[in-house]
């Protein structure tokens, strides 16, 4: 009977041992889980934080190229006006070659031939202008369209990264529920 009693006061005393085992890395469990879930919620904000950051970066990045293409659609236009400021001085500079050369010929400069030689000049030279003017407004607009589509870019990037945040945000907030 002493036999009896003492195997089955060692079952019992080893069956309190296992389950204060048990319960030791039950606690190491739930701690490891506290601390996984700790550093899976930093890394949620942490990445968080960087979409938010590309996201900006991005849109800094758009704005600055839109300046750039506004100061080259301003700069097209300034060379527009150049151009065709030397366009309207050669008109200028063929009419006089002309009348001077129909002057030492001999020619009178109300004739008929010395008219439709300037006429010939001016149209010649306003058709230039034109395409000159047209190409230079062209271009012009095509820069400021770059620049608003470029701005735009950057705006969604910006808001793609706020949504890409939230988007962390919330699966860390649903993983952080699944741990505990």
């Amino acid at each position: 009977m002493q036999f009896a009693a003492a195997l089955f006061t060692k079952v019992f005393a080893g069956a309190g041992a296992a389950a204060g085992a048990a319960g030791t890395a039950g606690t190491v469990a739930t701690a490891g889980s506290g601390i996984l879930g700790t550093l899976g919620k930093v890394a949620g904000v942490f990445s968080a934080v960087s979409s938010i950051g590309a996201g900006a970066a991005a849109n800094s990045q758009a704005k600055v190229e839109a300046r750039q293409q506004e100061f080259e659609s301003r700069n097209e236009f300034i060379e527009g006006r150049e151009t065709s400021a030397a366009l309207k001085a050669e008109l200028y500079q063929t009419v006089a070659n002309q009348q001077v050369a129909f002057a030492s010929g001999g020619a009178g400069l109300g004739s008929v031939s010395v008219e439709t030689a300037r006429r010939q000049a001016t149209a010649d030279a306003e058709n230039e202008l034109s395409i000159n003017s047209s190409s230079s407004i062209t271009r012009s607009m095509q820069r400021r369209r770059q620049a608003a589509n470029t701005r735009a870019r950057g705006r969604a990037a910006l808001t793609q990264g706020f949504l890409g945040a939230a988007s962390t945000g919330l699966n860390t907030y649903i993983d952080a529920a699944r741990i505990g």
